[in-house]
């Protein structure tokens, strides 16, 4: 397993998408369209035809969007968005045990903000002020992790 992160991140959400096939895709074209760099996706289950979407994207992408999230939501359907900065986008690559990682992390009191998973990559938002200590962690238990 390896570990990349990237420190200044924020989740944005995309409140109450109409659930249809190829909405997540749209958004994430509208963003790329309006020069933002999304890092991870992650849908929540649907309820009553609507669904939340969020977003990795860059700190400083995450502050455009706060600014013009009304134009935004618009633009993507969404009731609201909202924007959380200060988050950091922890990654782990070729996770064999993913239950072992997430109770780790659980373990250290670590709240995750935002979750994906693709094969063999977990993607975990968290606060950036935890970040070192999660690091650390990682750097002592799994020496050649980072």
């Amino acid at each position: 397993m390896s570990v990349h992160y990237k420190e200044r991140v924020a989740k944005v959400t995309f409140r109450s998408l109409k659930d249809r096939p190829g909405v997540a895709a749209d958004v994430i074209q509208i963003l790329r369209e309006e020069g933002f760099t999304v890092l991870a996706a992650s849908f929540d289950s649907s309820v009553g035809g609507r669904a939340d979407f969020s977003v990795i994207v860059y700190e400083s992408d995450g502050k455009v969007i706060r600014r013009r999230r009304e134009e935004i939501a618009e633009r993507t359907g969404a009731k609201e968005v909202v924007v959380d900065p200060g988050l950091a986008l922890v990654e782990f690559l070729d996770v064999l045990d993913l239950r072992a990682v997430l109770e780790t992390l659980a373990n250290m009191g670590i709240n995750l903000e935002f979750i994906a998973l693709t094969s063999g990559v977990l993607g975990v938002a968290i606060r950036r002020s935890l970040l070192d200590e999660v690091l650390m962690y990682l750097q002592e238990e799994v020496p050649h992790a980072l």
